[in-house]
């Protein structure tokens, strides 16, 4: 069994139970000196390149600081739980990221590529559950930080089951559904900076029983509009529900630029690769990951991904 299928098997077990990696202060504690935005942590993550690793040690615990709620991530509690890799494969898997995300980042910015109308906000999702999609957003999101020119906002619009929420111990903190809601609190209030540079989070926020129509309505236009505008440089990756598993999914898909859906080799059946395709809009382009490859398998290596940009694949994977 490959770490990333211990990874999924995990978070299947640890669903209602899950220990979090990190965990925000309470409100009245001291703050801790965050560290400098420009040096990462040690401990750092396997899309890390050797100039981070050597950087600052991680804070001791996560703290609110005057500038906002800040989370700390435990690194090695991450690769523990399998979503990063182990450290004999972590060149190998920083170089499949970086591939993932060079069009991605040039589709949303016009660099060398026609730039996309909302380039910037991209969905991961796929079609059913068990594919690696929350591992997927996770690691995409830890490449795309290592940017020096690019921020991310790491957004978990998994709302039924906010996976990334509480792995990084903000599922109680207000999100998305409060944003969305009656009421709803400033942005820049649940926005969460972590210690990892460039990365912040806003966690899915307190289930609300009409969450698909808030994810559909009009503020959810205008907050994307916002989010998407109001840093130049920022990239905003949804982790979403699987398409075919939740509305939630759908609605999301109707308000980003870019869509990736991870896709389980050997596993995921032609006929949901198919009916997750029909639930995008033709114009939106959608880019297809291959996910928990055994092509690699000769070699040593964990797995492997397949990439695809721009029109939905026509060869989906055959139903096993």
């Amino acid at each position: 069994m490959s770490f990333i299928e211990k990874a999924l098997q995990r978070l299947k077990q640890q669903e209602e139970t899950m220990v979090p990696l990190g965990r925000l202060d309470p409100a009245d504690s001291p703050p801790t000196q965050p560290p400098s935005p420009e040096v990462s942590p040690s401990g750092s993550t396997v899309v890390a390149t050797p100039a981070v690793a050597e950087a600052a040690p991680t804070l001791p615990r996560p703290a609110t600081t005057r500038r906002g709620k800040l989370v700390s991530i435990d690194r090695q509690r991450l690769r523990e739980e399998g979503f990063l890799a182990p450290d004999e494969y972590q060149r190998r898997m920083a170089d499949e990221y970086r591939r993932i995300k060079r069009p991605l980042i040039a589709h949303a910015f016009g660099i060398g590529a026609t730039k996309i109308d909302k380039g910037n906000l991209i969905l991961v999702s796929s079609a059913v559950s068990g594919e690696g999609k929350t591992h997927t957003c996770i690691n995409l999101a830890l490449s795309l930080a290592t940017e020096r020119d690019r921020t991310v906002l790491l957004v978990d619009g998994d709302v039924p089951k906010p996976h990334i929420s509480r792995l990084f111990g903000i599922d109680q903190e207000p999100g998305l559904l409060d944003v969305l809601g009656d009421d709803p609190p400033p942005l820049e209030d649940v926005l969460v900076r972590t210690d990892i540079p460039r990365l912040t989070a806003l966690p899915a926020g307190r289930w609300n029983a009409h969450a698909t129509e808030l994810l559909a309505s009009e503020r959810m236009r205008r907050l994307c509009e916002e989010l998407a505008s109001r840093y130049p440089d920022r990239v905003i990756l949804f982790d979403s529900p699987p398409m075919l598993a939740a509305t939630e999914a759908q609605a999301i898909a109707a308000t980003v630029g870019q869509v990736v859906l991870v896709i389980a080799e050997n596993s995921t059946a032609r006929d949901d690769v198919r009916n997750a395709l029909s639930l995008i809009d033709e114009q939106t382009p959608v880019n297809a990951i291959l996910n928990k490859s055994r092509v690699a398998a000769k070699s040593a290596y964990y797995g492997g991904y397949g990439y695809g940009y721009g029109d939905k694949p026509e060869q989906p994977p055959e139903e096993q």
